[in-house]
């Protein structure tokens, strides 16, 4: 069917753009619904909209573009080109192309295309869409949207009073995620920005009992586990914050938010803060709490603890953490990133909701000057969060009229740019910058291309000698027959290199002195003379 409708230049094209906009673990989630078979009912329509259903959670309804695969929509939570997308192109790209290929491809290193699309949180705005089960009915009556927000919190207390000990039983994640969307069941019918204050107030809540069941049950320790959980609910966080309406706020919604300024007002004072916790106070302040007023007196409160002489060493460094935000709210940057960049536990996703605001509002000179400052946590950043920022840079460069300084300032990235900034250097021919950068990031000789050395070769084979000789050192370090024999390999082409240039003499020098030097393994002088390259 997909056959007669569609052509294999498509689907090669709109591979291309997958690659370009995608991120591998999307493609690699997508391909295994397609090979699960959850994917069903697939069409074209108007001979660029190619249509299907996906079997998830429950069954979802995908709309791929072939033409402008950005443009492509799925009815699931996922705000952006998510997995059921992905599957969806698997199930065509397989009827022209073997999708293993595609999906090899992904796992390599690629530079993310940059669409604004990038700056919107993951999930779709509503609090339906972050619970899985909003139509059971044994949830009605249990709270009301005119309900407080301590009552809520009281009511938090209550609904998760066996919490910490199931999630001590079994699986700490699942049983904090399961407890957290039944929570927002309660909250799906009510007014939506009700409703989102109340999913804020779930999310903050459930992270203060995280951070909480980490210090009494895992001795402070987050595991990998928690530590995702905790970033989920910030994600979930970000986007209720994002999509929040602050018009025509009606008198309960200025009183919940009265309160919710005096709760997160009380964290400042936590024994214990969180980088996660911190993190939601500094979203909460920048996207909810804006009010001149509240900012200035949670300013002073800080001031005054900091100015305290009974103030501990820890508490100030964490009064001055949270002091740095507001810096920045008044314009402050390089005073709060003096501050934390001071501190070596703060990652790059600390500072991400940052450089996305500023994106967002196209304020390009103040999102280059943070990732300047930023220019060792971008490079030392898991590759997801590095892809993220180096493609908002990319489009602030491209908008301040510096796109082609891009390429000489990658260098400022490593080593997360490692690929990026060798391929730069390639194509520009900078080849010894090129083998340089090899060396110093000891990449494995048979991990460099063929194509590439042939190229260095014919424009100067002078500059691969270094290479090849650090090469032929580590194979005889090895101290194997196998190791040998590919040195002598090895040899044989340095000893065409000498002879290209002309210096058969160096060559019999180096060549003395590397049989001297190894005169005892008998194996690899036996190598030496098999391959005619004795002395």
């Amino acid at each position: 069917m997909l056959q007669r409708e569609l052509t294999r230049d498509q689907a090669i094209q709109t591979g291309e753009q997958i690659l370009e906009v995608l991120e591998g673990q999307i493609l690699e989630r997508g391909y295994t619904y397609f090979s699960n078979g959850v994917v069903f009912n697939t069409r074209v329509e108007d001979e660029i909209l190619l249509k299907s259903d996906v079997q998830g959670t429950q069954v979802y309804h995908v709309s791929l573009n072939l033409q402008i695969v950005q443009e492509s929509t799925c009815t699931c939570p996922y705000s952006r080109l998510c997995k059921h997308i992905a599957a969806t192109f698997f199930q065509m790209y397989s009827v022209f192309e073997n999708p293993r290929h595609l999906l090899a491809r992904s796992q390599q290193p690629r530079t993310l295309k940059y669409s604004p699309a990038l700056l919107v949180p993951p999930f779709k705005n509503g609090i339906q869409y972050l619970t899985g089960s909003h139509t059971d009915s044994w949830r009605d009556g249990l709270l009301d949207s005119s309900t407080s927000v301590a009552e809520w919190w009281r009511f938090f207390e209550n609904w998760t009073r066996n919490l910490p000990s199931a999630m001590e039983s079994f699986r700490a994640s699942s049983e904090l995620f399961s407890s957290y969307e039944n929570l927002l069941g309660i909250a799906v019918s009510w007014p939506p920005r009700r409703a989102s204050l109340f999913a804020v107030h779930a999310t903050l809540f459930h992270l203060n009992l995280l951070q909480e069941f980490v210090l009494a049950k895992r001795h402070s320790h987050w595991s990998v586990e928690l530590s995702q959980s905790a970033e989920r609910l910030l994600s979930t966080l970000e986007g209720l914050l994002y999509y929040w309406d602050p018009s025509h706020l009606d008198e309960g919604d200025q009183k919940a938010l009265i309160e919710t300024k005096q709760l997160l007002s009380e964290w400042k004072d936590k024994d214990a803060l969180s980088v996660f916790e911190m993190l939601a106070y500094q979203l909460l302040w920048w996207n909810l709490l804006q009010a001149p007023a509240w900012v200035q007196q949670e300013t002073n409160e800080i001031d005054q603890r900091i100015a305290d002489p009974t103030t501990t060493p820890t508490e100030m460094e964490k009064y001055r953490m949270l002091k740095a935000l507001f810096l920045v709210m008044d314009g402050k940057d390089q005073d709060a990133l003096a501050i934390w960049l001071t501190s070596k536990q703060l990652p790059l996703a600390f500072y991400l909701p940052f450089l996305k605001s500023f994106a967002r509002e196209q304020d390009w000179v103040r999102l280059l000057e943070w990732t300047h400052r930023l220019e060792r946590l971008i490079g030392t950043a898991e590759n997801g969060q590095y892809r993220l920022v180096t493609a908002i840079w990319r489009e602030a460069m491209k908008q301040m009229g510096r796109e082609q300084e891009c390429g000489t300032k990658l260098r400022a990235f490593l080593p997360g740019s490692f690929s990026e900034y060798a391929a730069f250097l390639f194509d520009h021919q900078q080849y010894r910058e090129w083998l340089d950068l090899q060396l110093s990031y000891r990449t494995p000789f048979p991990e460099l291309q063929a194509w590439n050395m042939k190229a260095i070769e014919e424009m100067n084979p002078t500059l691969l000698l270094p290479l090849f000789l650090s090469e032929v050192n580590r194979l005889i370090d090895e101290r194997n027959r196998p190791a040998y024999k590919e040195a002598i390999k090895l040899l044989k082409k340095v000893r065409s290199l000498y002879s290209k240039l002309n210096q058969e003499m160096r060559w019999n020098s180096y060549l003395e002195l590397l049989s001297a030097k190894h005169n005892r393994l008998r194996a690899f002088q036996e190598e030496l003379r098999r391959g005619n390259l004795n002395v």
